[in-house]
């Protein structure tokens, strides 16, 4: 009987139950999709993580690819987060990088003390018009709605209430099915302690609402720099677990800082 390691770890979180789970499992080769795929639907976390070291290191350290419970997808930064804190506690404590080959390009993961410094790409937003119906299924109206704008795979809608976006009960199910399955719903903050809000649902990918997404601060963070006119941001991600990630542009790239913590170790058996 095969068996494979699997660790969960709540990532941009010090402490468990917090932040977002995701499973991270490393391989020796890579197994077919489809058994990645199945893996990922029977953990049912909004990411599962499987990583291949490189052969060839010049560039990157691993390979790295992320799977929903329903389809692979392009970047996932919780994920890349947790595989980094899988790396830095399991496989090699002494480094402070790690590299990662993905979809997305060569991702690093720096070791700052406790904490870990993501990069990613700042994603770009061209404004897009958004019609009424779909506000709706946001459980948004028109005049509520400052900016909606696109960036690679998001739609992020800006609105004009912090409270507005903590008391958002969307129709998932309509959503699913609509022309923007994935979106950002952010607005400044009222706190002191951050600089913008914002929530990520995203049910074209089988997550209703994701608790602290990577990628979508790839996406609010450059906004709300611009806005704001600060070269750094601090953001809450206002789900039921709830995420604090801090944000600092360089140059074309966001880097992100947060800490992750393993809640569990495991084997998966495959027969």
């Amino acid at each position: 009987m095969a068996s494979l390691p699997i660790f969960q770890i709540d990532a941009f979180t010090d402490q468990l139950f917090a932040g977002n789970p995701a499973a991270v499992v490393p391989l020796v080769q890579w197994l077919d999709d489809q058994t990645l795929q199945n893996i990922a639907m029977e953990n049912n976390l909004s990411e599962t993580a499987f990583l291949v070291k490189l052969a060839d290191q010049s560039q990157a350290d691993f390979h790295l690819r992320w799977f929903t419970p329903a389809v692979e997808v392009r970047l996932c930064g919780h994920a890349t987060l947790a595989s980094a804190h899988w790396y830095f506690s399991e496989a090699n404590p002494a480094a402070t990088q790690v590299r990662f080959q993905t979809l997305s390009g060569i991702l690093t993961v720096e070791r700052k003390g406790q904490a870990m410094v993501m990069s990613l790409t700042a994603e770009q937003l061209r404004p897009v018009e958004v019609s009424a119906e779909y506000l709706a299924m946001l459980g948004l109206k028109p005049e509520q709605v400052e900016y909606t704008g696109m960036a690679v795979e998001y739609l992020q809608v800006v609105v004009n209430s912090e409270p507005l976006v903590q008391s958002l009960k969307p129709d998932f199910a309509a959503l699913k099915h609509s022309e923007y399955g994935s979106v950002i719903v952010t607005a400044q903050a009222i706190e002191k302690h951050y600089d913008f809000i914002g929530r990520f649902f995203a049910p074209a990918f089988a997550i209703d609402e994701d608790p602290v997404t990577g990628s979508a601060f790839a996406v609010m963070a450059p906004y709300w720099m611009e806005r704001l006119d600060l070269e750094r941001v601090v953001g809450y991600q206002a789900s039921a677990r709830g995420g604090v990630v801090d944000c600092l542009r360089a140059g074309e790239r966001v880097l992100l800082t947060g800490t992750a913590v393993t809640y569990l170790k495991g084997e998966i058996y495959l027969r």
